[in-house]
């Protein structure tokens, strides 16, 4: 019985990582890379600059422990459980001691990786203000380590329990708990007020430890987070490649009417149906919106023109480039195969509408240069936001287009 669990735990983490590689390669992609190196660069630039900015008197480990007490807090469970799981290995429930351990440790050693990303990142704005060397990050790292895994411990008692009002009240506690702990460490607070607060945790995950033991797994509630926890994943490939396993949820937003053309005629079938997709469909306004404010937020960070025109371009070239797949969209439907209109006014209604959308995602983008009182900037960067609209749309498509068209590159 132990081999067939071993092997269950084997199967499902082998599958698991194989679907992350099959839509990774997607995500992680060249446009993306590109983006990601120009904004990880840009933003290291500006960060670096605000560094050598900061007074002693900034609240650096307060800033810190805030952070890193929601990422501490913040601390899943990934159980690879299965709807089916709920029938076949739930009479497993007692033998299934070994699988749970190890999607702990799993969890860990995923988790392990954000936390110190979180920690260096805001290193150099502790030693800044403290005067420390770089030499305290690994003690630190070690310390946010195991508070991470007294937090995954912790997550894994209260997920036996159903009431909501449970798990939100152990988080903000495992948030205030972790914060404070990490909060006089980093400020250097006296020795035994810190191992008070370990003692506090300690009896904390004692108690539901002993309270747990008398409790059932909740496979219904453990199987619904995980089946969350994958789909956040693939509504993040999403942007990038199709993903058949995820249904786009689409909303009314009847305040967003006002960009419908306002008289029907054939002319505009294709127009309507395609602005229509965009807004009210949750994976392409879901993308158009995050990448534009993700642009606006960098554009703002950095006072480089430069910067804020390139900036633009690559999250607006992005955007493009993601929204190609909506023009298959109605491709299977029966009755838009119906309409008496031209097949070449597909192509055309779908480039004016992301020259449309184009446009005015570069207005946004050029706001926050206008927000700084950098008019001319502002100016400059939706100017050569209008122009790279036009040539994505009435050139850099008409390429694409066709080979969409070709049954060999369908």
């Amino acid at each position: 019985m132990m081999n067939n669990v071993n092997g269950i735990w084997k199967q499902r983490v082998t599958e698991y990582t194989l679907e992350l590689q099959k839509y990774l390669k997607y995500m992680f992609n060249d446009h993306l890379l590109f983006v990601l190196i120009f904004a990880f660069g840009g933003g290291a630039y500006t960060y670096n600059q605000w560094v050598k900015t900061l007074e002693p008197s900034f609240p650096a480990p307060l800033i810190m422990a805030v952070i890193l007490g929601l990422v501490l807090a913040w601390s899943p469970v990934y159980t690879f459980l299965r709807e089916a799981d709920a029938v076949f290995l739930l009479p497993l429930e007692k033998k299934l001691k070994g699988y749970f351990t190890k999607s702990l440790w799993v969890s860990f050693a995923f988790q392990s990786y954000i936390q110190l990303i979180v920690l260096a990142a805001m290193m150099p704005m502790y030693v800044a203000v403290t005067g420390k060397g770089f030499s305290t990050f690994f003690p630190l790292l070690i310390i946010v380590l195991a508070v991470k895994w007294w937090n995954l411990l912790m997550r894994w008692q209260i997920l036996r329990f159903q009431e909501r009002s449970v798990h939100f009240t152990d988080s903000f506690f495992r948030f205030l708990l972790s914060g404070s702990i990490m909060y006089l460490i980093l400020s250097g607070a006296h020795l035994w007020v810190i191992a008070t607060i370990a003692v506090i945790q300690l009896l904390y995950v004692g108690y539901f430890m002993q309270v747990a033991k008398g409790k059932n797994l909740k496979w219904d509630l453990l199987i619904t987070l995980e089946q969350q926890r994958m789909l956040m994943f693939y509504r993040m490939a999403n942007m990038f490649t199709d993903v058949p396993k995820l249904k786009g949820k689409v909303h009314r937003r009847k305040w967003l009417d006002a960009l419908l053309p306002n008289e029907m005629d054939q002319g505009k079938s294709y127009r309507y149906l395609y602005i229509r997709s965009l807004v009210r469909t949750s994976e392409y306004s879901g993308l158009y919106i995050r990448l534009t404010l993700i642009g606006a937020v960098l554009i703002y960070s950095n006072t480089s023109l430069i910067f804020s025109v390139i900036a633009g371009l690559l999250f607006m070239y992005l955007t493009g480039f993601q929204l190609i797949p909506l023009f298959k969209r109605f491709d299977y439907k029966i009755w838009v195969l119906l309409y008496p209109v031209p097949r070449k006014l597909k192509e055309s209604s779908f480039q004016t509408v992301i020259m449309q959308a184009l446009i005015i995602q570069a207005f946004v983008l050029s706001i926050p240069l206008i927000v700084r009182g950098e008019w001319l900037g502002g100016v400059i960067v939706l100017a050569t936001g209008c122009v790279f609209s036009l040539l994505f749309s009435r050139h850099y498509l008409v390429g694409r287009l066709k080979k969409m068209h070709d049954p060999l590159h369908s």
